[in-house]
């Protein structure tokens, strides 16, 4: 029988060692690489073509997310499952978004996990219901341009209407304009909602 090969990559020691030895344990299963942090992953998924990656969501310096892309754009069929931790609606958007397979939260237990990795080897998609009932509402919201995103980013760091105009090179009443825009697209009556709402959804990173 031929085995799924599965590289992990995670830069906590002591949870690739536990994954490694749990996955191991799987007659159709093989561990063939692991790696601790962004370049070290690529360059371990290039040399070793895995079947299936486990890959951290949240890494020192790069983010889950920026490293998947950059594994799609090496192989455009890899099939990588992020491992998440409290993760918000839009980091499971992002990550869906930018080809991900799955997603399971590193809590789960064990025989999600291989259902996971199993279920993308074979071509499919895996998502916990949780995930996808959060996916689902997601899509019903307005998205944010990339400008009202950054207006947004500025508005939850305390600026003012002014400040951010003189920050970005815009008018103040342009100014005005994006954030009744971005206040009525997240459905909130103030600065101070639109800006908690941002960081609960991770539509902003302080």
């Amino acid at each position: 029988m031929k085995k799924i090969r599965v590289l992990i990559v995670d830069d906590h020691f002591m949870v690739r060692i536990g994954l490694a030895g749990s996955l191991g344990e799987e007659a159709d299963i093989e561990v063939v690489g692991e790696a601790g942090e962004g370049d070290e992953a690529l360059r371990a998924f290039r040399k070793h073509a895995p079947d299936v990656t486990l890959l951290d969501g949240r890494m020192p310096g790069r983010h889950g997310v920026e490293i998947l892309r950059e594994m799609r754009a090496q192989c455009a069929d890899a099939k990588v499952i992020l491992l998440s931790v409290d993760d918000t609606d839009e980091d499971f958007h992002r990550a869906l978004a930018a080809g991900a397979c799955g997603y399971v939260p590193k809590a789960a237990p064990r025989k999600e996990l291989l259902a996971a990795i199993r279920a993308v080897h074979c071509g499919g998609k895996y998502l916990p219901p949780h995930v996808a009932e959060r996916l689902a509402l997601r899509q019903e919201r307005p998205n944010l341009s990339p400008r009202e995103l950054e207006i947004l980013r500025l508005v939850a760091l305390g600026n003012a209407n002014k400040q951010i105009a003189a920050q970005l090179g815009l008018a103040e009443v342009t100014v005005k304009v994006y954030v009744s825009r971005i206040l009525e697209k997240l459905g909130v009556p103030d600065r101070t909602r639109a800006s908690t709402l941002a960081i609960e959804r991770g539509l902003v990173r302080l």
